[in-house]
């Protein structure tokens, strides 16, 4: 992993976002771009500001001068205290970059993210217009659409590191990579995997069969302890997993990003907050077939 995107809007989670993604990057030896989008238009209607406003034009470009100049302080801030950071821990393999543009936020985060050729992106789940992830604009279309893998980060959440995290599995896609990746992501945490599939249909010889050949494969860890294999009957995916984060102790849920099934039955309007604010953990996003 030698890049990292980070979207940031300067809200006080982004102190928290940036904390995620350094933390990663050192593991790493990766460079940090951070990047923000500022609205570059204003369009006179009776709509609400930062889309629209009603105003003349001299107004609205004195407004888009301020707006472009206090994106760019506010960047040049956030940057010079990164870099304040790295220096006092000391960190030697960690590059911080940034680049600043107009545009909509969620276009120009894809933009960016087919250009730059991200390993990771690391993004909030709130920010100012306190929306969530999934039912927010920005955050929504990201993950909808960006082909590389996400780490959100919820603006309750608090970095202490790594240590149990769930991959929670529909046993439908390749587990062997994801998990293998995974591992390779958080093994300096030297933490506890929990493999879990959350069996809805009730067939738990499908399940178990699927599961053991994951333990096969992983037999060496399994040995060890580092990875926990578990096939749960219910038909409450999310109460389940809530109850099992809450057990467990989890630090992280890792998922597989099935644009057109796994999300979209995970994560249904009414459910989002119970998994991703009530328990306040780090979702990593891995990008699965459509």
């Amino acid at each position: 992993m030698k890049r990292i995107l980070v979207p940031v809007d300067f809200s006080p989670h982004t102190e928290t976002v940036c904390r995620y993604a350094l933390e990663i990057a050192k593991l790493n030896g990766a460079e940090i771009r951070l990047f923000h989008a500022y609205f570059d238009f204003i369009i006179a209607t009776a709509s609400t500001f930062p889309y629209s406003v009603e105003t003349n034009e001299l107004f609205n470009q004195e407004m888009m001068v301020k707006i472009k100049e206090d994106a760019r302080k506010d960047m040049d801030k956030l940057h010079h205290e990164m870099m304040d950071e790295i220096a006092h821990e000391g960190i030697k393999n960690v590059r911080v970059v940034f680049t600043l543009t107009g545009g909509m936020p969620e276009e120009e985060i894809l933009n960016i993210s087919e250009t730059y050729n991200p390993d990771l992106i690391v993004m909030g789940t709130r920010g100012k217009g306190e929306k969530d992830l999934l039912t927010g604009k920005v955050s929504s279309k990201v993950v909808q659409s960006a082909t590389c893998r996400i780490l959100t980060v919820p603006r309750d959440a608090k970095y202490h590191g790594f240590k149990n995290v769930v991959y929670a599995t529909d046993l439908k896609g390749d587990d062997f990579e994801y998990l293998s990746t995974l591992i390779d992501l958080v093994s300096n945490y030297k933490p506890v995997i929990h493999c879990i599939h959350v069996d809805l249909d009730y067939e738990p010889e499908a399940g178990k069969n699927k599961m053991n050949a994951l333990m096969q494969h992983f037999r060496s860890e399994t040995e060890i302890g580092s990875i926990v294999f578990k096939v749960i009957g219910d038909d409450d995916f999310l109460s389940c997993i809530d109850d099992y984060i809450q057990k467990q102790q989890i630090d992280m849920v890792a998922v597989v990003h099935h644009r057109k099934s796994f999300l979209k039955r995970l994560f249904t309007i009414d459910h989002t907050r119970q998994l991703l604010f009530h328990s306040g953990l780090p979702l990593y996003i891995f990008t699965g077939e459509a």
